[in-house]
């Protein structure tokens, strides 16, 4: 889908989708890219908020440790738009807990929602290390499978050789855009 909001990172989003369809991961057909920066606390008390939170079954406070800033958008079927639309449903839970992750620990980091289907965004990675107080973390999206569906028909791959090519994708990338 043309992007028809100018934002600074949507050549960055389309070329990170493309990049990762040409290495293995041809079902991954959108990317969002925010700037996640810190607006208070220190990472000890940010993840005993965070796991006081999951203890008690609520939603993680990301934002009131983080402001977090739509950096990039790519998709072959939503607009920006609609992705915001659907953010607080999209960005699942599973991917919010581990924000203070994607801010706090060095590049690369790749979260996955194993359970994430539809339009809901199955991994959260960073790609590089923070710069100027900033972490940029890249969501994306299979529209058509979760992992735990693409398990099931890539014979002979585990959960961990998947994660693994991923990982290695998602380092390999960071070489090859700046964003």
């Amino acid at each position: 889908m043309k992007n028809t909001h100018p934002l600074q990172g949507n050549e960055a989003a389309e070329r990170i989708v493309r990049y990762f369809q040409a290495n293995g991961f041809a079902g991954i057909t959108e990317a969002l890219i925010i700037r996640i920066s810190l607006k208070a606390g220190h990472r000890e008390e940010i993840e005993s908020a965070f796991e006081t939170a999951h203890e008690q079954e609520i939603t993680p406070p990301v934002q009131q440790y983080f402001e977090i800033q739509t950096f990039g958008h790519f998709s072959d079927f939503r607009s920006l738009a609609a992705a915001k639309s659907a953010i607080q449903t999209d960005f699942t839970e599973a991917l919010r807990m581990e924000v203070p992750r994607v801010f706090f620990d060095p590049a690369p980091v790749v979260i996955d929602d194993a359970m994430a289907t539809g339009t809901k965004y199955d991994v959260l990675m960073k790609i590089t290390d923070n710069v100027d107080g900033y972490a940029i973390g890249i969501l994306l999206n299979d529209p058509d499978t979760s992992f735990l569906e693409y398990i099931g028909t890539h014979r002979g791959n585990d959960w961990q050789q998947i994660m693994g090519n991923l990982e290695i994708t998602a380092a390999s990338l960071a070489s090859e855009i700046k964003l």
